[in-house]
């Protein structure tokens, strides 16, 4: 689904517009939409909800929900933050909940009776501010959210948490903190953006009557399993391991074996017909017993890590991608070994982890014709482009894209919602994935699968898209299996060709 920013989101309900769906129609199907969405997620039998409205249409929103609440059973009342509501389409939404006898009252008329509805409610859904909402919240309406977020009930925001601003996911004030954000049309680029992220809980983009395919101006796109399996390179019925395409995998130091054997390993489980992976002669005793079906190319003298002398041409023949960075090991010497590597690159190059950071002493390794991603953590990024991880996290698009495009290469920025930008200025943000992948591997594994896609002639773009979303998945599917906690990047691996081979 994509993600559009305020302007963007007013352009596509002119599209509504322009095609006879009125601003009542839209708000009515908003409303029963995230109605819809609290039904599915809460028992509403009797339960008491308190829907806190503001003026706008924001405010209209809350008043069909709870309307349709009303009509799910639960016992529901209105409270006006800021008054009456006053735009057309709200004032008629205000009416309509008031004639299906839902009791309408203002805070600060009956403040007692208002506080008590909110600390003593089941759900309380939070329709105050929209995505016009710019700033810091007064201290009237701020008294407001500080109370909602006291109590104990569960919380619904629609379309972004009231305090926080759309576009930036900044927060300058009081917020509210919900359990659950229902998005309208699609996503807003707060739901992705820090601060903002921690007040949206889980997020839930919902459709009200506008075809998606017609929004053609959009800020980004959420890619999902089924569009990244699609995004693959089929498999011929006589594919051999020749046309499946070998990956080239250049890393590990001594001490890091495991790294790129990770990184080879996700790649032959993500369908790559041949893994050839350059270690230092040091360490490929110990990483050979690691994935027997690899290919292994020991390098360089018996020394502790790869230097410029490890680097052929030769280790480049018949390759159809390389990942070069696992586990390298950061000095002067591997510097010099990952600005060779990438210079004798011939075909779509990923750099990773250790080559990140031979990157960032040495800036004209992202000169290479082949380099096509590099795919940072925060402080992998932090070094590349001289802010503080803080810095980063809370300009996450931001840092990726201006990364993207001043030196042309697809920006992996990993972490909680992955953002992929391309130099085109086109951005992916990735849905899939739980804590559970914060763990040691993790971008390995990642990396290597974005090689053994590229390995399969998958286009670029796509390729590094579904590795990042399918990447997710398998942390998502052995979640579901172990729980968050004590996942192993191995566990992971090992759902790969279930993941990738869904609805197949």
């Amino acid at each position: 689904m994509k993600v559009l920013n305020s302007l963007q989101t007013r352009k596509a309900e002119q599209l509504a517009f322009g095609v006879g769906i009125s601003g009542e129609r839209l708000m009515e199907n908003a409303g029963s939409a995230a109605a819809r969405v609290i039904k599915e997620n809460y028992n509403l039998n009797n339960i008491r909800a308190v829907v806190v409205v503001g003026q706008g249409n924001n405010g209209g929103d809350g008043y069909v929900v709870a309307r349709k609440l009303k009509e799910y059973g639960a016992k529901v009342a209105v409270v006006m933050a800021m008054g009456i509501a006053m735009t057309k389409d709200s004032a008629l939404m205000q009416k309509r909940a008031e004639n299906a006898g839902i009791t309408v009252i203002n805070y600060y008329d009956n403040t007692d009776l208002s506080g008590n509805l909110i600390d003593t409610a089941d759900i309380i859904i939070d329709a105050i501010f929209g995505i016009g909402f710019h700033g810091a919240t007064d201290r009237e309406i701020s008294i407001i959210i500080e109370r909602i977020n006291r109590a104990r009930a569960a919380k619904i925001a629609l379309d972004i948490p009231s305090g926080v601003i759309a576009d930036s996911g900044k927060v300058l004030g009081a917020a509210i903190r919900a359990d659950i954000t229902v998005s309208f049309i699609g996503y807003k680029p707060c739901h992705f953006e820090y601060p903002a992220v921690d007040f949206c809980g889980k997020t839930v983009a919902v459709s009200i009557g506008i075809e998606e395919k017609k929004i053609t101006d959009f800020y980004a796109e959420v890619i999902d399993v089924n569009k990244a399996i699609s995004f693959l390179k089929k498999i011929p019925a006589d594919a051999h391991k020749g046309t499946k395409g070998t990956a080239l995998i250049i890393g590990g130091s001594f001490g890091m074996a495991g790294a790129p054997m990770i990184a080879a390993r996700a790649a032959m489980r993500s369908g790559v017909g041949i893994v050839k992976v350059c270690v230092p002669k040091c360490v490929y005793s110990a990483a050979a017993p690691m994935l027997p079906e690899a290919v292994f190319a020991p390098s360089g003298d018996d020394c502790e890590f790869l230097t410029a002398k490890s680097i052929s041409a030769d280790l480049f023949k018949n390759v159809n991608s390389v990942l070069i960075g696992p586990g390298m090991g950061f000095n002067d010497e591997t510097v010099a070994a990952v600005a060779k590597a990438a210079s004798f690159a011939r075909v779509p190059t990923v750099i990773d982890a250790d080559g990140l950071n031979a990157i960032s002493v040495e800036p004209e390794i992202l000169n290479s014709d082949f380099l096509v991603a590099v795919t940072p953590h925060p402080g992998e990024m932090s070094r590349l482009v001289g802010k503080s991880v803080a810095e980063i996290q809370k300009s996450r698009i931001e840092t990726a894209l201006d990364f993207a495009k001043s030196h042309g290469v697809i920006t992996v920025l990993k972490g909680s919602y992955t953002v992929i930008a391309f130099p085109s200025g086109k951005i992916y943000i990735n849905a899939t994935g739980n804590a559970g992948m914060a763990t040691a591997g993790s971008g390995d594994m990642l990396a290597g699968m974005i090689a053994a896609f590229l390995a399969n002639g998958t286009d670029i773009e796509k390729a590094v898209v579904a590795a990042v979303c399918l990447h997710g998945a398998a942390g998502d599917k052995t979640a579901s299996k172990k729980g968050v906690r004590g996942i192993l990047v191995s566990d992971m691996i090992e759902e790969l060709p279930s993941v990738l081979n869904f609805g197949e």
